[in-house]
């Protein structure tokens, strides 16, 4: 016979199972908000980001290697940006092919300054107008929602592939995929992986790794390292943050000019 006191404490384990088993209930994708939801949070969030941020500048290094390169191509430069369109870059360090600097690095920085003009850029912004978006799974692993994007479009800049969505602010924090139009008729693929980090109230990008599989002359790597961020919120006189990634660039700076 159970006494009083140990049927107490049966009744209590047996409340604890339930909400543990509550909890795990809640965890579950159909217990999140549902996908037209997330989607539109995500704009909401992103055009906050575009309200509140006055400007930021930082630091990326950009490096291509493939197996016909002697040493990898690398590049370090300095961006500033100033809402709502301006951009501008400074390069601090170059090494490498000369080819790769004018074919890869400096083809992508003008992409990047073209694309941020608000008009192009409206055409690109990742959202429902621009993207058919289809709810996959809730990535426990990263605390994401995951959907899959196909464009909408012919821009050639859009892309097809996978958006993981932040669960508590709504901001992307990781794309995955491939451009939705083949930029040259070298390239066989190209797939991506672009991923941000929450800074303060904003995410900016920190890394970029895609691999292209090249006819005839095989794989090429891109990377791209963002760091040393530093901002200013619209409306805030003291608005100001910064954030640095210990990063250390060897060797001494070649090439320092303005790319307007």
């Amino acid at each position: 016979m159970k006494t009083v006191r140990q049927r107490g404490r049966a009744a209590e384990a047996a409340c604890w199972v339930l909400m543990s088993m509550s909890m795990l209930a809640a965890a579950e994708p159909g217990m999140r908000p549902p996908p037209e939801q997330i989607l539109e949070r995500m704009e909401l969030r992103f055009e906050h980001q575009m309200e509140k941020l006055a400007s930021y500048q930082a630091r990326r290094s950009y490096s291509v290697e493939h197996n016909l390169l002697q040493e990898p191509g690398t590049l370090i430069i300095e961006e500033k940006y100033r809402a709502p369109e301006e951009k501008r870059f400074r390069i601090v360090e170059r090494r490498g092919s000369a080819v790769v600097h004018e074919k890869v690095f400096e083809r992508l920085l003008q992409i990047e300054q073209e694309t941020a003009q608000e008009a192009v850029r409206r055409d690109l912004d990742l959202n429902r107008r621009n993207y058919r978006f289809t709810y996959e799974r809730y990535d426990r692993a990263s605390g994401a929602y995951v959907f899959a994007a196909e464009p909408r479009g012919s821009n050639p800049y859009l892309l097809r592939g996978k958006v993981w969505i932040n669960e508590e602010d709504f901001a992307v924090q990781r794309i995955e995929g491939e451009p939705a139009k083949r930029h040259s008729r070298l390239v066989r693929q190209t797939h991506f992986v672009h991923e941000f980090a929450r800074f303060g109230e904003f995410w900016f990008p920190v890394r970029h790794r895609s691999e292209t599989d090249l006819f005839l002359f095989g794989r090429a790597v891109l990377r791209i390292h963002y760091f040393d961020y530093h901002w200013e919120v619209s409306g805030q006189s003291s608005g100001l943050g910064s954030a640095s990634a210990a990063a250390k660039w060897p060797g001494k700076a070649e090439v320092s000019r303005e790319v307007q």
